[in-house]
Parts: structure tokens; C-alpha cells; sequence
């Protein structure tokens, strides 16, 4: 009885964390469709005002604001520095490349996150999670298919997205644990709008309604995906969680395919595949050893998050 109450608790948080990584996929094909017209700076700029409006209100809700007082600046800054960075070549990514391929590369992140915990925190990573990031890399290559006749000269500037994230990630994992939730999501979104901003001041261009509509529901999707992914992380066992994030795949096939024609290869399915397989068992792995893996996902916000 117990184990089936327990099952049907984490069924909200699961469907509300596959609805928040619905709308991370949903706002990438926003910012595709609207990059041809205003530089990514500009779409970034805007997207991040409007990301603050659920953020605020989400702050707001659970009396958040008095966690901002002591925050470390020095970690935030560099922390969305990097998040800026990979987000900036993110959506020049997406904008450049078929959706598909572009999630094939950003899920290059969980497994840079282990090479470089090796490096940067000491960590431990035997031959087996080794292996599994050595497949994950493999899964890559397959999918963006580099040695193939046409290879896209724009992957290099995608491949740029997972390692400024995975510093990111690895900033906030050494420096960050004393942090709040609330800390990151506010100071990150006002420190990611005063770095777009400096490069719009040289860049921008007026939006028509419909584009600047399009590009303010962008912003509140990620805001908003931002808090859901960030309640089930706080909720749902490590190995589930660490599951879902692989909906970004399959609904960036779908929107690929319904809104920008785009039609997966054979290689992206086997990439795909290969990727998912390689990143279940690292995920598995870091259950086993006990690790928090809340801060090994593909997307926004690998925060230290503590469970309740």
C-alpha cells in the first residue's frame, strides 16, 4: 500500500518536470524562429526580463528574498558568466542546426561535468562511468555525423554551448552549496541580462509585436520551466529525475519535425539512442554512489539542491 502512495506522490512532480523541459524545448524553438531577423544578444536580452516574471513571482510565494542577503557575487558572477556564454552559443545552435542534432550536443554536458569533476573537484570516476562517458562522446560523433560528406561548419560554435555550461555547472558545484535557489535564479537572470545588454547597445533593432510577443512567451516559458524542473528536483528519487531530462530529445524531434520540416537521420536516432544509454547509466551510477545528481543534468538549473 505504502509503495503504491508512494508512487502516485511522485506523479505530478514527474508530469510537471516533463512540462518544464517541454518549455526549455518549446522556447529554443521560439528563439529558432525569431533569430533570423535580431541578433541572439538581443533575443537573450528580452528573454531574460520576461524569464523574471515567474522567477519573481515564484520568489515571492515562498518568501525568498530574504535568502539573497549574504550571496557570494564573485561565484555568481563567474557562475552566469559561463551560463551566459553557453546560452549565447545555445541559441546559435539551434538557430544554425537542425534541433536534433543541436540536443545531441547539448548533452554532451552531464558527461564533460564528470570529466572535469575529476579535475577540478577531486572526484573519483572508475573505468565504468569512464565508459559510459566514452559511449556518450561516440553517440555524439555518430549523430552530428562530422565525418560525413557535408559536415556543418557551425558545430564547432554548438560545441562551444557544453563546455561553458559544464563550467558553470562546475563553479557552482565547488563554490556554491552555501548559495540559495533564489539566490541563483534571481542574481542569475539580472546578471545574464546586464551581459546581453552590453552587446545590444551596439546591435539593436527594433521588434515588431509579434516577434517581441514571441520572444516575451519564450521568457516566461524558461522561467517558468526554470521552477518546475526545480520543484521535482527537490522531490523526485535522483534516478527518475535524471531520467526526464532525455524528454528534450524526443520533443525536439517533434517540434523539429512539426513547426521547421526538419526530418532526423538515421545517425541521429542511433547517436540519440546511444547518448540516452550512456547518460541512464550515469545517472544510475551516481544514485548507487550516493551522488547529488541534481547537479549533473543537461539543462538549467543544476543547482545544489537539497531534498525535503
Amino acid at each position: 500500500m505504502s509503495s503504491s502512495t508512494s508512487e502516485k506522490n511522485y506523479l505530478p512532480e514527474f508530469f510537471l518536470a516533463c512540462l518544464g523541459y517541454f518549455l526549455f524545448v518549446s522556447q529554443d524553438a521560439i528563439v529558432k524562429y525569431i533569430a533570423e531577423d535580431y541578433q541572439i544578444t538581443q533575443i537573450i536580452f528580452v528573454n531574460s526580463w520576461f524569464a523574471l516574471i515567474p522567477i519573481i513571482l515564484y520568489t515571492q510565494t515562498l518568501n525568498g528574498w530574504k535568502k539573497l542577503k549574504g550571496a557570494n557575487f564573485k561565484v555568481h558572477f563567474f557562475r552566469s558568466l559561463t551560463m551566459a556564454l553557453a546560452v549565447f552559443f545555445a541559441y546559435t545552435g539551434f538557430y544554425l542546426m537542425p534541433m536534433v542534432t543541436m540536443y545531441s550536443i547539448v548533452f554532451l554536458t552531464p558527461l564533460l561535468i564528470t570529466i572535469g569533476s575529476v579535475f577540478f573537484l577531486n572526484e573519483v570516476v572508475r573505468w565504468k562511468r569512464f565508459s559510459a562517458i566514452i559511449f556518450g562522446l561516440i553517440g555524439t560523433l555518430i549523430s552530428i555525423n562530422p565525418f560525413g560528406a557535408s559536415i556543418d561548419p557551425y558545430t564547432f560554435i554548438a560545441l562551444l554551448c557544453p563546455v561553458c555550461a559544464a563550467a558553470s555547472y562546475l563553479i557552482v558545484r565547488k563554490y556554491g552549496h552555501q548559495e540559495s535557489i533564489f539566490s541563483f535564479v534571481i542574481y542569475g537572470k539580472i546578471l545574464m541580462i546586464l551581459f546581453s545588454g552590453v552587446f545590444i547597445i551596439f546591435s539593436f533593432k527594433v521588434m515588431d509585436f509579434n516577434d517581441l510577443a514571441l520572444n516575451a512567451i519564450s521568457g516566461i516559458f524558461r522561467g517558468t520551466a526554470m521552477i518546475l524542473v526545480i520543484n521535482a528536483a527537490r522531490h523526485l528519487p535522483g534516478a527518475i529525475f535524471g531520467s526526464v531530462i532525455y524528454v528534450q530529445i524526443f520533443a525536439g524531434v517533434i517540434i523539429g519535425y512539426l513547426v521547421f520540416g526538419e526530418i532526423p537521420t538515421i545517425n541521429n536516432y542511433i547517436g540519440n539512442s546511444i547518448i540516452i544509454a550512456s547518460g541512464l547509466y550515469i545517472v544510475m551510477r551516481e544514485m548507487k554512489l550516493k551522488k547529488n545528481i541534481v547537479t549533473s543534468t543537461a539543462r538549467h538549473p543544476t543547482i545544489p539542491i537539497k531534498k525535503d
